[in-house]
């Protein structure tokens, strides 16, 4: 708990003591090898714990238990030693993705602003195409009418049924999660972007030059200098992704220069892409907008949308790659059989060439397979279509 009229600099330092807590909520023990269906009962479970946690916390906030309070008004005594009228309102909520969807009693993985399908989380939005927008007072009325139909409607728009302390409180529950650099940007979307820059440079052969680089950074303005490449770092903060994004472009730029003429446009798509989602993250950063710089904002995310393609390889997951590796043996077997069928036939250096062309073959195959099946479907590439917007 802490009162609005605080510099963020002053908020943020635990000396000054300017943040009250209220309460620890509960984390519940994470039960992962058991049946799926014990598994949904025990996560309903943990929603109904966490939401009788919370309604003991916000229940003050209701009004409803003192009669003395006008319009939920209190004279407060302040620091200054003066009685001023004050109302509590809840108006923040900071967490992380999967935080704001057990708060809400969202499904994990979807938008918590808007009804967007889980398979367009990746597209781009213009401002003028938005989705619908989570309207919590009729998941409400839907959790309260208990029917087959309500439950449907629910599930349609990825809602768990039950209560929720958020929709019971007199402010407007969609405008409680707030733009949030550290988990959307300097833990997510920075990170994603360093793991598919490595991922590009090891697949086109650069990532020698790339780590060479790397390491060639000078100490500069509050900047360290490298001692380990990006493969050899463990885990990031949030710190060293912002320090990160002040020198990942030239870095890039430099790796990717050269190459044949098949690849310069490709190169020039992977810089233009990282450009365009760095520029995003520092115009995010500003501590004062106006149309200018939220227009420029929107602009560079529309240009990251329009070439991140480049980078869909190495958005291939667990599943996709399982995919994959089943396509190389089916397309391995068939391989062999044409060797054995044409041993006797062919010659020595036609024998090669056949080897390298399969070799190819199955390459470009799985490569295709990959890119059909990969996505950038994450909730963290569409929150930032709202960013403008939440400022706004």
């Amino acid at each position: 708990m802490t009162i609005g009229n605080l510099l963020s600099k002053i908020r943020q330092m635990p000396s000054t003591h300017s943040v009250v807590m209220v309460a620890l909520l509960p984390i519940p023990i994470k039960n992962r090898i058991i049946p799926q269906k014990r598994l949904d009962e025990q996560r309903q479970t943990n929603r109904e714990v966490l939401n009788e946690v919370l309604q003991q916390v916000l229940h003050p906030l209701t009004f409803k238990q003192n009669p003395s309070a006008e319009s939920g008004y209190y004279n407060v005594l302040c620091a200054d030693g003066n009685f001023r009228h004050c109302k509590p309102v809840l108006a923040a909520w900071l967490a992380d993705c999967p935080e704001y969807s057990d708060l809400h009693h969202l499904e994990r993985h979807v938008c918590f602003w808007y009804e967007c399908p889980k398979n367009e989380l990746g597209d781009y939005v213009p401002p003028d195409k938005q989705h619908p927008r989570r309207d919590h007072n009729l998941y409400r009325t839907l959790s309260d009418a208990n029917t087959k139909a309500a439950d449907a409607e629910l599930s349609s728009g990825h809602v768990h049924r039950g209560f929720n302390v958020f929709r019971h409180i007199p402010w407007i529950v969609s405008d409680l999660p707030k733009p949030d650099l550290l988990h959307t940007m300097h833990i997510g979307m920075l990170d994603h972007l360093q793991k598919l820059i490595f991922h590009f440079m090891k697949t086109h052969e650069r990532l020698d030059k790339s780590n060479a680089i790397w390491l060639s950074v000078p100490a500069y303005h509050n900047l360290k200098s490298k001692n380990k490449s990006h493969e050899e770092v463990s885990q990031w903060n949030g710190k060293e992704m912002k320090e990160m994004s002040r020198y990942l472009l030239g870095v890039v730029t430099q790796s990717l220069r050269g190459g044949s003429p098949a690849q310069r446009p490709i190169f020039n798509r992977a810089i233009d892409c990282t450009r365009a989602l760095l520029e995003f993250y520092m115009y995010a950063r500003y501590k004062s907008h106006n149309d200018a710089t939220l227009s420029n904002m929107e602009d560079a995310l529309r240009r990251f949308h329009t070439v991140k393609d480049v980078f869909l390889l190495g958005r291939a997951g667990k599943k996709v790659k399982a995919k994959a590796n089943a396509l190389r043996m089916k397309l391995v077997k068939k391989q062999k059989v044409d060797e054995e069928t044409n041993a006797d036939s062919w010659m020595l250096s036609k024998k090669q060439r056949e080897i390298n062309a399969w070799r190819d073959y199955i390459s470009h195959e799985i490569d295709i397979s990959k890119e059909l099946d990969a996505d950038f479907n994450l909730p963290k590439f569409h929150l930032m279509s709202h960013w403008a917007e939440q400022i706004r």
